[in-house]
């Protein structure tokens, strides 16, 4: 009987133990901060510089009027050899596939206004060259912008030839600077409102001290004026006293022709650092040559269009 006593005793005083454990040691929730070190991934902008090069793609399709703007001057007459090779050569170097026409005029207002002559075409000898300079480029003044400006607007004959949709390519060819009553300015602002598409170069003298020239001349008869126009519409300057006009002279006929290749000014780091864009669109049909430096198109870029190559480089 008191062995019974003392089990019920030990197992009511463990159950109280119990309950009483329970009431003080039950559960609770506490939010708490907790910093943890997560690995993330972080671009980080290329190391290596951006470039990018934007053309405009000529528009062929109405042809191209071109004008040899030339300097009438007695000091002019020992460059007309080079004036006929460079015709030529440019006549050479025209796309085949465009519809050209070419006159040569004075850099003499007066003699441009009243001008009689009909252009030079594709398939036009030498002969006709010479003609049109012989016959053409007189007067005395050395107004190469005034003399563009009178020709197109009043010149009756050119009023016939002449297409207002076509593109327009001048060479201006003076040893002297530009002396026209019309500014740089309002000339570039007049040529680019009558015509969409306007290619210039100029055959001039140049800085003395990279000038092929055999004698001295004036800083003033440096042609100044007429390279800032050329440099306006991006085109090329060629030293007058240069003994070989061509390669200027081809690049100046290469402008009108539609782009299908593209050299680099500096060496991409690789090809996934280039992206080719067409009218802000990327275009994949290019590939790089790289010995060459030279972006090729698959699919030539259409007429009118804007290509744009961006590259990381070295």
């Amino acid at each position: 009987m008191l062995l019974f006593l003392v089990s019920c005793m030990s197992d009511h005083f463990m159950t109280s133990k119990i309950i009483e454990e329970r009431l003080i040691y039950d559960t609770a929730y506490v939010e708490v901060t907790v910093e943890v070190e997560v690995e993330v991934e972080v671009l980080v902008p290329d190391e290596y510089p951006v470039w990018s090069q934007t053309y405009l793609q000529p528009t062929h399709g109405n042809g191209v009027d071109i004008l040899w703007v030339v300097d009438p001057s007695g000091s002019m007459h020992g460059d007309w050899p080079q004036v006929i090779l460079g015709v030529e050569q440019m006549m050479l170097a025209l796309p085949t596939n465009v519809n050209w026409r070419l006159e040569i005029v004075p850099t003499d207002p007066n003699r441009a206004h009243s001008l009689s002559s009909f252009p030079i075409l594709p398939g036009d000898s030498l002969t006709a060259v010479q003609s049109q300079l012989q016959n053409n480029v007189t007067g005395h003044y050395e107004k190469g912008m005034d003399a563009v400006k009178r020709y197109i607007q009043y010149n009756q004959d050119a009023q016939n030839w002449m297409r207002q949709d076509a593109a327009l390519l001048i060479v201006f060819v003076s040893d002297e600077n530009d002396a026209s009553g019309i500014s740089t300015t309002d000339f570039i602002s007049w040529i680019s409102l009558i015509r969409a598409e306007v290619f210039v170069t100029s055959v001039v003298n140049v800085d003395p001290t990279i000038s092929a020239c055999p004698t001295e001349y004036s800083i003033i008869d440096i042609g100044l004026n007429y390279m800032s126009v050329s440099t306006h519409f991006g085109g090329t300057t060629i030293d007058i006293c240069s003994t070989d006009w061509s390669s200027g002279v081809t690049q100046a006929a290469q402008q009108i022709q539609m782009i299908e290749e593209i050299v680099l000014d500096f060496v991409p780091v690789d090809i996934d650092h280039i992206e080719v864009f067409v009218d802000n669109v990327l275009w994949p049909d290019w590939t790089w040559d790289e010995p060459t430096n030279t972006i090729f198109f698959t699919t030539t870029p259409p007429e009118g269009s804007i290509i744009t190559v961006s590259y990381n480089y070295l």
